[in-house]
C-alpha cells in the first residue's frame, strides 16, 4: 500500500514539474538604448565609448572621428551597464558644451557635458 502511494505522490510530483518547465515565463525583448552625441561645434571630434553588461560582455566599442550622431545598443531589463566615454574636440574652444546624453525608453538615464571641450569618464546605468 505504502509503494502505490509513493509512486502515485511522484508521478503527481513530475507531472507538476514537467508542467511548470513546459511553459516558463516569457522574457522581454531587448529595448533600444540610445547613445545621443549632441552639441558639436567644431569639424572634428575624437571619441570613444565602451559598453558593456554585468557579465562583462562587450555591447559597444566605438572609435570615431564625427559630428553629433545617435547610435543605439540593444540591451535587456535588468542589465547594469558600465559606459566608459571619451570625447575631445579638437579646434578652437567650442561655442556651448558638447553633450552625450544616454536615453532608454525615452527617459534620459544620464548625460554628460563639459565647457571645457573635453568628457571622460564612466558611469553605471541600470536598465530596468
Amino acid at each position: 500500500m505504502k509503494r502505490v502511494l509513493f509512486l502515485i505522490l511522484g508521478v503527481i510530483c513530475f507531472s507538476v514539474a514537467c508542467n511548470k518547465k513546459s511553459n516558463p515565463t516569457p522574457l522581454a525583448p531587448p529595448q533600444p538604448l540610445q547613445i545621443v552625441v549632441s552639441n558639436i561645434t567644431t569639424t572634428l571630434t575624437i571619441y570613444n565609448l565602451s559598453i558593456t553588461d554585468q557579465s562583462e560582455e562587450d555591447l559597444m566599442d566605438l572609435y570615431a572621428q564625427t559630428i553629433n550622431k545617435t547610435y543605439t545598443v540593444k540591451v535587456k531589463s535588468g542589465d547594469i551597464l558600465r559606459i566608459n566615454y571619451f570625447l575631445e574636440l579638437e579646434g578652437l574652444s567650442p561655442a556651448v558644451a558638447p553633450v552625450i546624453s544616454f536615453v532608454y525608453d525615452g527617459i534620459t538615464k544620464a548625460t554628460v557635458t563639459n565647457l571645457s571641450g573635453k568628457l571622460s569618464g564612466t558611469l553605471y546605468i541600470a536598465i530596468p
